[in-house]
């Protein structure tokens, strides 16, 4: 009787420990795991959302784009059909649903610098 309390406690805990590990990584916002999967933080940091670069040559924080940037604006820009100061951005490679979640996390970063 002992052996089968401790087994259903053990898998009340497997199963409380695993539901915390999805329910954190439910919360993360699908752009934010684009921008980290896509390797975005390779150029680029976003230090409100604790995401830093280690490029010895970094690219702008990104953490205000979305106070100064439009939505469509980033959107043509990691498409290749815009560009700033008369620089192009390397070209997005994932899918159009991945590049929607990106621009629309990205649309959502107004940090105060």
């Amino acid at each position: 009787m002992k052996n089968i309390l401790t087994y259903i406690l053990f898998l009340f805990m497997i199963v409380a420990l695993y539901g915390a590990a999805f329910a954190s990584a439910a919360d993360e916002p699908a752009g934010k795991k684009v921008f980290v999967d896509s390797k975005c933080g390779a150029c680029h940091a976003v230090s409100s959302a604790k995401l830093e670069t280690k490029s010895k040559k970094p690219a702008s924080d990104l953490s205000s784009v979305g106070a100064t940037k439009k939505a469509d604006f980033i959107n043509k820009l990691l498409s290749g059909q815009e560009k700033i100061d008369g620089k192009a951005h390397k070209k997005f490679t994932g899918s159009n649903e991945d590049l929607k979640k990106l621009v629309d996390w990205l649309g959502t970063l107004k940090a105060k610098k």
